[in-house]
């Protein structure tokens, strides 16, 4: 590659890199609050009346929570939630987890519909580091719950209730071991959060992640190199250089005669600017901007109607 081409490179890479920089020092980005070890707080709640002993799957959530180091909520849905829409239904699951855990720590919410309506909306919430872990499994998940609760119109019985329970947890479980690279992100579009993970921590951010901003460096890079190759291969078409002759073989030394040459000069400029001034005392700020963001945090995950 000719010198020409290589300073064309260096400049659209030394220009892709600043806007990178500056795109990243701008980002207001945040470390998730986590799993803060009460496991305590993960609960199920049976609002249908049927299970017997709601304490026991209780006992298996906590279990769950503490082994995964995050949090797990359950409610299983009465008829008196048999009204809820399925935009009611996701904000129902979204709000009770933060309520309940905070907002952007790691955990799920379960929303299972056995209130009778149809067709029933099964609703999982995910929050932190659970949205990068399971997002890419909810169809998994939605699919073995559905070989333990009925059909919208069927009847339901308490054991429907405390196997999906328990296959839940099960899947929360096998689902795991998945650990989510550092190309992965999600992104909240009712929050307008990015989420990803960044030196071996899940991170919220407003703005997006470093792999984005690498992904358009690297096409800055390549359009950049595209237009260098042909703009270079294009002009020296046009062009036949010679190669070029030495001097000495157009005139005899004794015949050259080299005078000294000399330009002085004489004038010089000045250039005068008025300064203004403002005698009335008054004076003009400028201070950063404020903005406000929705007291809920970022949430992953999706319905199922059965």
């Amino acid at each position: 590659m000719k010198k020409p081409v290589l300073i064309i490179v260096n400049i659209i890479l030394a220009i892709a890199v600043t806007v990178i920089f500056i795109v990243q020092s701008s980002a207001k980005t945040d470390i998730a609050k986590g799993f803060d070890g009460n496991y305590l707080n993960s609960s199920f709640l049976d609002n249908t009346g049927l299970v017997e002993n709601p304490d026991e799957l209780t006992t298996l959530v906590q279990q769950t929570a503490q082994k995964l180091e995050m949090n797990i909520y359950i409610y299983s849905a009465g008829h008196s939630d048999s009204y809820r829409s399925d935009y009611s239904i996701k904000h129902f699951a979204d709000t009770s987890y933060d309520d309940t855990f905070g907002a952007d720590t790691d955990g799920v919410f379960y929303y299972m519909d056995v209130s009778g309506k149809s067709p029933a909306c099964d609703h999982i919430s995910m929050s932190g580091k659970a949205i990068l872990m399971y997002q890419k499994n909810i169809d998994g998940i939605f699919t073995r719950l559905d070989n333990y609760l009925p059909a919208s119109t069927e009847p339901v019985r308490a054991e429907h209730i405390e196997n999906a329970v328990k296959e839940f947890l099960s899947a929360l479980e096998d689902y795991s071991t998945y650990k989510p690279s550092i190309f992965e992100y999600y992104y909240d579009s009712a929050s307008g959060k990015y989420m990803f993970m960044k030196n071996g921590e899940f991170v919220v951010s407003d703005d997006r992640p470093p792999v984005y901003n690498l992904r358009f460096m690297l096409i800055c890079l390549a359009i950049g190199a595209g237009i260098a190759l042909i703009l270079y291969y294009s002009i020296a078409g046009n062009y036949k250089f010679k190669k070029s002759q030495n001097p000495v073989i157009y005139a005899r030394n004794e015949n050259t005669v080299f005078r000294r040459k000399s330009d002085n000069f004489i004038r010089t400029y000045t250039t005068k600017h008025k300064i203004e001034t403002n005698n009335s005392g008054s004076s003009r700020s400028s201070g950063g901007g404020s903005s406000s963001h929705s007291s809920g945090g970022g949430h992953g995950g999706g319905s199922h109607h059965r």
